[in-house]
């Protein structure tokens, strides 16, 4: 009985595409406790630009539900670990987990000292 076995460096190219985090996501979820920070009746989102910046429009009730709008940047720390820094929230760092389509991501992290996981649907 003979078994064939291939090892090969070539699926590993070193080309990656562009980072999945890239683009303007609307937030559709929010977990507890997390959730009485953010106003549901309003569409908060988060663009991601190539070159580690971008802009986030928030609505919380710490600002009774008035859009609050701030650049900010991001970093992919590898592994799913991101670090994302926004005025209005600080610098968060936490995982993020994209859907096999990248259509999809939930952030887990603390907010305001608070834990709980943000999700985000690509726009």
């Amino acid at each position: 009985m003979a078994f064939l076995v291939a090892c090969s460096n070539d699926d590993d190219n070193g080309e990656q595409g562009p980072d999945p985090i890239i683009g303007t996501w609307v937030l559709v979820d929010v977990s507890a406790p997390l959730d009485s920070q953010f106003c549901s009746e309003e569409v908060s989102t988060m663009t991601f630009n190539s070159n580690n910046t971008g802009t986030a429009t928030f609505y919380l009730t710490s600002s009774e539900c008035n859009a609050t709008t701030a650049p900010g940047t991001w970093a992919n720390n590898g592994n799913s670990a991101y670090t994302i820094t926004v005025p209005v929230l600080g610098s968060l760092q936490g995982t993020a987990n994209f859907t096999s389509n990248n259509s999809r991501f939930a952030f887990t992290t603390a907010v305001f000292g608070l834990p709980g996981t943000l999700t985000f649907e690509k726009q």
